[in-house]
């Protein structure tokens, strides 16, 4: 928690981008950033005195053509910093962790790099089949109280922890109606992307290579 300084909150600033859409508030980045030094000197003070709320995420619902829709969460903008600068100590600390077979939302690594990892698996005239499965509302349903556990694995409870739970635990407004979910991690958060690679980093990832793999008589190789 100490390295969440007021320089470090500058910089989460600096990695947001100034035309995303606003939270329940309604500031932007520019309206934020009209005060930049004051808002993030009185951000600081209330991270270090424990005063920090998050604020409600307003929830909108894109249209995936035919079907359901998919709901995104979007935060306050200061609540996007704060997220931000959790994520980068957190992310410090787990892609040391996470297997090479982990492509999706992190850095220098995308969905090409998957398939062009699948592609060089097939090249190499070993494989007799190819499952794919996808995990549908991930985000959505994710076990809170399972990724606490997993999470209590190379981080303690301590200051970082109780401010996951705030980013975490943080109810919606969907139009005038206010909801407080028991599951899942807002899609479209900043910090979201890293809890759902550190959840499946230990319930998929690790148990496909001390699990599965040692129990096969051939190769086998996990994408995700």
């Amino acid at each position: 928690m100490h390295l969440i300084d007021v320089a470090a909150l500058k910089q989460a600033d600096h990695r947001q981008r100034g035309h995303a859409a606003v939270g329940v508030d309604g500031v932007t980045k520019e309206q934020y950033g009209q005060n930049l030094e004051a808002n993030l000197q009185d951000l600081h003070v209330r991270l270090k005195g424990k005063r920090y709320r998050h604020q409600p995420i307003r929830r909108v619902h894109l249209s995936k053509g035919q079907g359901p829709t998919r709901p995104i969460g979007i935060s306050a903008f200061e609540d996007k910093l704060v997220q931000d600068v959790v994520r980068e100590g957190l992310g410090a600390i787990y892609e040391q962790d996470f297997l090479d077979g982990s492509h999706g939302f992190r850095p220098t690594r995308s969905a090409h790099d998957a398939v062009r990892t699948l592609n060089r698996v097939v090249d190499q005239g070993k494989v007799n089949g190819i499952f794919e499965a996808d995990r549908v509302s991930f985000f959505d349903r994710l076990d809170r109280t399972e990724l606490k556990k997993r999470l209590d694995v190379r981080v303690a409870e301590g200051s970082r922890g109780r401010l996951m739970g705030k980013c975490l635990h943080v109810g919606g407004l969907d139009g005038e109606v206010f909801s407080e979910p028991q599951l899942g991690t807002v899609q479209g958060s900043v910090l979201s992307p890293l809890m759902g690679n550190v959840y499946l980093h230990y319930v998929l990832d690790l148990w496909f290579e001390t699990e599965v793999k040692p129990r096969l008589r051939g190769q086998a190789t996990l994408i995700r």
